[in-house]
């Protein structure tokens, strides 16, 4: 569906996608490293734009 919104990711989720630990996750939250999070009460989410962007932004050497 067209503008449909993607669900926000669990620290789990997130974890398994990019092949990491999930208490690696955390470290970089605390380290101010690592994709952009968010809080929803006592919870951390993520936005999986936020996650790709990331990635993107992380890349090494010149592909192009």
């Amino acid at each position: 569906m067209a503008g449909e919104q993607r669900k926000l990711a669990t620290p789990e989720e997130v974890a398994e996608w990019l092949q990491v630990p999930v208490d690696r996750l955390k470290r970089w939250r605390k380290e101010r490293r690592g994709p952009a999070y968010m809080r929803v009460g006592r919870d951390v989410r993520y936005a999986w734009a936020d996650v790709h962007r990331w990635c993107l932004a992380s890349r090494s050497g010149d592909h192009g």
